[in-house]
């Protein structure tokens, strides 16, 4: 018939819309969050933090994060504090993206998480991004990538392959006068308006900058901090 797909070209259609390594839309790892209220998106990452009663307690959710990794095929990275642990799943081999692989994982440890006695800490889990302003951001990055280390990931940032430093962002901007570095701490909403009390009392030059999901804070030699969280008021439109 005029206009219609063949069998095997539907069948690797839906394939591809349920395969583990699919890159979820805006839309899809919004909904998901619904489901999972310990975790956050991050970068391209689901991240989470619990904290526990203590060390031992810890140590035995440390197992139970491993088994679960290796059921899965999926291994998250792990941050163990004492009685709290941070965990931040993406997959790698899509170019640090959410995949259907870090939905279910997440979901494994959250139901993991509640039957330990675990306690949800989202706000204890922040990231610190290095940004730059520059006439030439190739030159840049060409530069900051030898020195460091890095590759580039994700929305053109520079990345530090363990996953342990924090990330480059290399923007272009033609006044002079706005080019130098700053530093971005990238944080959960819900903990946003208490950092802001926080800076506003060591604020000490200029008047803060603030935004839907984050501000711009100014030290006394004009170095900026970047304030951000990815918080979305609703959720993304079905695409």
């Amino acid at each position: 018939m005029c206009g219609s797909v063949p069998t095997e070209t539907r069948t690797t259609m839906a394939l591809e819309k349920d395969s583990p390594n699919r890159i979820l839309t805006d839309y899809e790892v919004a909904r998901a969050l619904k489901e999972l209220p310990s975790w956050r998106e991050r970068d391209g990452a689901l991240v989470c933090a619990w904290a526990f009663a203590d060390t031992r307690d810890a140590i035995d959710f440390l197992a139970l994060v491993a088994e679960a990794a290796e059921h899965q095929g999926h291994h998250p990275d792990v941050d163990w504090r004492a009685t709290t642990i941070f965990l931040r799943s993406t997959s790698h081999d899509v170019g640090d993206e959410i995949t259907l692989r870090d939905v279910a994982l997440a979901t494994l440890l959250e139901f993991a998480a509640t039957d330990s006695g675990a306690v949800a800490v989202p706000n204890r889990h922040q990231d610190l991004r290095l940004g730059f302003e520059t006439g030439d951001p190739e030159r840049l990055s060409e530069f900051w990538a030898g020195a460091m280390g890095y590759s580039v990931g994700r929305d053109e940032d520079l990345v530090d392959p363990e996953g342990r430093n924090p990330r480059i962002r290399i923007s272009s901007a033609g006044n002079p006068q706005e080019h130098g570095i700053h530093v971005e701490r990238l944080i959960a909403h819900s903990s946003l308006e208490d950092a802001r009390q926080k800076l506003e009392q060591a604020q000490t030059s200029g008047a803060p900058v603030h935004g839907p999901t984050g501000s711009r804070y100014t030290d006394a030699d004009g170095n900026r901090l970047y304030l951000d969280t990815e918080y979305r008021e609703e959720t993304p439109e079905f695409q």
